[in-house]
């Protein structure tokens, strides 16, 4: 019996799955891969698989992690051959170890990377001025959601209590933008929220693409 972590991808148009349909795919490939994986006991068994923080809806990542507890000892290289034959480009396994960690993988998950592109020149002295604005007072923004009796409650946020490190770069008349934001129990920023502050602040964003590059530990390292 083993444990196995993985790094994998969601891209094109499988961006638009929501996380819960994630975790019942990569359930599905498992067994369409004829993985003997380990179960939990009890009336309603289920597969024994744990998930990093979950993605927000229609952004693509090559920094998505999940763990698998099995029921036999199989080589990472060919655990990644198995799961990527039954799976689709847009998701794909990249990379794959043992794992003798027995913290949660989402408590580990403190901190995700973006690259933002945005098909417009922004003048990069003024965002970065801005950039830094939201990581020291901060930037205030308000969230809406429904709470457990279906009541919409408001909650006001803070950029320096969500975001790690932000800078921008002209490159072709396009701007790039490099983002760590914090992964907490108690949520994150979306990244959509932080593209309309900068709408906000007058930087015009009509078009960009955001791409997650990798989950990082509380040392800022990969997770994988």
């Amino acid at each position: 019996m083993c444990k196995i972590i993985c790094k994998y991808s969601k891209t094109g148009h499988l961006k638009y799955i929501s996380h819960l349909d994630v975790l019942r795919f990569i359930q599905r490939s498992v067994k369409r891969a004829g993985i003997n994986a380990k179960y939990s006991e009890g009336f309603n068994p289920h597969m024994k698989t744990s998930f990093g923080y979950p993605l927000s809806l229609g952004i693509e990542s090559i920094g998505e992690y999940f763990e698998l507890e099995l029921n036999e000892n199989i080589e990472p290289g060919l655990f990644t051959e198995k799961m990527n034959s039954v799976m689709p480009k847009e998701m794909q396994i990249i990379k794959a170890e043992y794992s003798e960690n027995a913290d949660s993988l989402m408590n580990r998950c403190a901190y995700a990377r973006y690259l933002i592109n945005i098909e417009s020149d922004i003048d990069e002295n003024k965002l970065n001025e801005y950039f830094d604005e939201m990581l020291t007072e901060g930037a205030t923004y308000k969230r809406q959601k429904k709470n457990k009796k279906g009541k919409l409650i408001t909650k006001e946020l803070n950029t320096n209590e969500l975001l790690h490190y932000l800078k921008a770069e002209n490159m072709n008349n396009k701007t790039k933008i490099m983002a760590v934001f914090k992964t907490q129990e108690t949520g994150s920023m979306k990244v959509e929220e932080f593209i309309k502050l900068l709408n906000e602040k007058g930087f015009e964003i009509d078009y960009c693409t955001i791409m997650k590059v990798d989950a990082l530990d509380e040392e800022m390292k990969p997770i994988l």
